[in-house]
Protein backbone atom coordinates (compact mmCIF):
# COMPACT_ATOMS: atom_id res chain seq x y z
CA UNK A 1 0.00 0.00 0.00
CA UNK A 2 1.31 3.44 -0.94
CA UNK A 3 -0.98 5.35 1.39
CA UNK A 4 -4.24 7.20 1.06
CA UNK A 5 -4.04 10.78 -0.24
CA UNK A 6 -6.44 13.33 -1.68
CA UNK A 7 -10.02 14.31 -1.02
CA UNK A 8 -13.18 13.67 -3.01
CA UNK A 9 -16.75 14.89 -2.73
CA UNK A 10 -19.52 12.30 -3.01
CA UNK A 11 -23.15 12.13 -1.94
CA UNK A 12 -24.93 9.50 0.10
CA UNK A 13 -27.76 7.99 -1.91
CA UNK A 14 -31.30 7.48 -0.57
CA UNK A 15 -30.26 4.12 0.96
CA UNK A 16 -27.29 5.66 2.83
CA UNK A 17 -24.75 4.18 0.42
CA UNK A 18 -21.57 6.07 -0.43
CA UNK A 19 -19.35 5.72 -3.49
CA UNK A 20 -15.74 5.09 -2.43
CA UNK A 21 -13.08 6.39 -4.85
CA UNK A 22 -11.40 3.57 -6.79
CA UNK A 23 -7.90 4.43 -5.49
CA UNK A 24 -9.17 4.00 -1.91
CA UNK A 25 -11.16 0.83 -2.68
CA UNK A 26 -8.06 -0.84 -4.10
CA UNK A 27 -6.12 -0.56 -0.85
CA UNK A 28 -9.05 -0.98 1.55
CA UNK A 29 -10.24 -4.10 -0.25
CA UNK A 30 -13.73 -5.39 -0.97
CA UNK A 31 -14.47 -5.64 2.77
CA UNK A 32 -13.22 -3.15 5.30
CA UNK A 33 -14.09 -1.60 8.62
CA UNK A 34 -15.65 1.77 9.32
CA UNK A 35 -15.70 3.40 12.74
CA UNK A 36 -17.56 6.43 14.00
CA UNK A 37 -15.36 8.99 15.72
CA UNK A 38 -17.37 10.96 18.26
CA UNK A 39 -15.50 14.17 19.02
CA UNK A 40 -15.76 17.91 18.57
CA UNK A 41 -15.07 17.15 14.89
CA UNK A 42 -16.86 13.84 14.24
CA UNK A 43 -16.16 11.72 11.18
CA UNK A 44 -15.94 8.10 10.05
CA UNK A 45 -12.59 6.31 9.84
CA UNK A 46 -12.10 3.50 7.30
CA UNK A 47 -9.43 0.84 7.74
CA UNK A 48 -8.51 -2.45 6.16
CA UNK A 49 -9.21 -5.21 8.69
CA UNK A 50 -5.52 -5.92 9.33
CA UNK A 51 -4.65 -2.26 9.79
CA UNK A 52 -7.59 -1.68 12.12
CA UNK A 53 -6.78 -4.56 14.43
CA UNK A 54 -3.04 -3.89 14.57
CA UNK A 55 -3.50 -0.13 15.14
CA UNK A 56 -6.20 -0.65 17.78
CA UNK A 57 -4.28 -3.30 19.69
CA UNK A 58 -1.10 -1.18 19.59
CA UNK A 59 -2.98 1.79 21.06
CA UNK A 60 -4.69 -0.35 23.72
CA UNK A 61 -1.34 -1.86 24.75
CA UNK A 62 -0.18 1.65 25.71
CA UNK A 63 -2.97 2.02 28.29
CA UNK A 64 -1.78 0.69 31.68
CA UNK A 65 -5.09 1.00 33.56
CA UNK A 66 -7.28 -2.07 32.81
CA UNK A 67 -10.53 -0.15 33.40
CA UNK A 68 -9.60 2.61 30.98
CA UNK A 69 -8.27 0.03 28.51
CA UNK A 70 -11.65 -1.76 28.62
CA UNK A 71 -13.52 1.51 28.02
CA UNK A 72 -11.29 2.30 25.07
CA UNK A 73 -11.68 -1.23 23.70
CA UNK A 74 -15.45 -0.82 23.92
CA UNK A 75 -15.30 2.54 22.14
CA UNK A 76 -13.03 1.11 19.44
CA UNK A 77 -15.05 -2.00 18.65
CA UNK A 78 -18.67 -1.22 19.53
CA UNK A 79 -18.88 1.67 17.06
CA UNK A 80 -17.22 -0.25 14.24
CA UNK A 81 -18.95 -2.02 11.33
CA UNK A 82 -17.68 -4.20 8.54
CA UNK A 83 -18.82 -3.00 5.13
CA UNK A 84 -18.78 -4.70 1.74
CA UNK A 85 -18.22 -2.74 -1.47
CA UNK A 86 -21.01 -3.42 -3.98
CA UNK A 87 -20.62 -3.75 -7.77
CA UNK A 88 -21.03 0.03 -8.20
CA UNK A 89 -18.22 0.82 -5.71
CA UNK A 90 -20.55 1.87 -2.88
CA UNK A 91 -20.61 0.98 0.80
CA UNK A 92 -23.59 1.12 3.15
CA UNK A 93 -23.21 3.56 6.02
CA UNK A 94 -25.18 2.31 9.06
CA UNK A 95 -27.57 4.99 10.29
CA UNK A 96 -26.04 5.18 13.79
CA UNK A 97 -22.54 5.72 12.36
CA UNK A 98 -23.89 8.34 9.91
CA UNK A 99 -25.68 10.07 12.79
CA UNK A 100 -22.53 10.22 14.97
CA UNK A 101 -20.53 11.63 12.02
CA UNK A 102 -23.35 14.11 11.25
CA UNK A 103 -23.60 12.90 7.67
CA UNK A 104 -26.67 13.91 5.74
CA UNK A 105 -26.22 13.85 1.97
CA UNK A 106 -22.97 15.52 0.97
CA UNK A 107 -19.66 14.05 2.15
CA UNK A 108 -15.94 14.58 1.76
CA UNK A 109 -13.88 11.38 1.50
CA UNK A 110 -10.32 12.12 2.61
CA UNK A 111 -7.11 10.11 2.40
CA UNK A 112 -5.20 10.26 5.69
CA UNK A 113 -2.10 8.22 4.84
CA UNK A 114 -2.85 5.01 6.72
CA UNK A 115 -6.66 5.24 6.58
CA UNK A 116 -9.56 7.06 4.93
CA UNK A 117 -11.99 9.43 6.63
CA UNK A 118 -15.54 10.40 5.65
CA UNK A 119 -16.70 13.84 6.74
CA UNK A 120 -19.69 16.12 6.69
CA UNK A 121 -18.36 18.99 4.49
CA UNK A 122 -19.15 21.72 7.05
CA UNK A 123 -17.43 19.77 9.84
CA UNK A 124 -14.46 19.09 7.56
CA UNK A 125 -14.15 22.79 6.69
CA UNK A 126 -14.32 23.77 10.38
CA UNK A 127 -11.69 21.16 11.30
CA UNK A 128 -9.46 22.21 8.39
CA UNK A 129 -9.66 25.83 9.57
CA UNK A 130 -8.89 24.75 13.16
CA UNK A 131 -5.88 22.68 12.09
CA UNK A 132 -4.60 25.42 9.79
CA UNK A 133 -4.95 28.06 12.52
CA UNK A 134 -3.09 25.90 15.05
CA UNK A 135 -0.38 25.06 12.51
CA UNK A 136 0.15 28.75 11.76
CA UNK A 137 0.31 29.54 15.51
CA UNK A 138 2.86 26.77 16.08
CA UNK A 139 4.95 27.87 13.11
CA UNK A 140 4.77 31.47 14.26
CA UNK A 141 5.78 30.50 17.82
CA UNK A 142 8.60 28.35 16.48
CA UNK A 143 9.86 31.16 14.27
CA UNK A 144 9.67 33.61 17.21
CA UNK A 145 11.73 31.21 19.36
CA UNK A 146 14.28 30.91 16.55
CA UNK A 147 14.45 34.69 16.16
CA UNK A 148 14.92 35.16 19.91
CA UNK A 149 17.58 32.47 19.92
CA UNK A 150 19.42 34.09 17.00
CA UNK A 151 19.16 37.51 18.64
CA UNK A 152 20.58 36.11 21.89
CA UNK A 153 23.39 34.36 20.01
CA UNK A 154 24.21 37.59 18.16
CA UNK A 155 24.30 39.42 21.50
CA UNK A 156 26.80 36.89 22.82
CA UNK A 157 24.36 35.07 25.09
CA UNK A 158 25.66 31.66 24.05
CA UNK A 159 29.30 32.50 23.82
CA UNK A 160 31.59 31.53 26.70
CA UNK A 161 31.19 34.16 29.35
CA UNK A 162 27.90 35.44 27.85
CA UNK A 163 24.59 35.42 29.72
CA UNK A 164 22.35 32.39 29.36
Amino acid sequence: MEGFIGSYEHNLDTKNRLFVPAKFREDLGGRFLIKAVASAYPCIECFSKDDFYSATEAELAKVPDPTIRRLRRFAAFAGTSEVVVDAQGRIPIPSKIAEIAKLTKETVVVGMGDHVEIWNPATFDAYFAHVTENYIKQESASESEEEISLERKAAGAYLPGGES
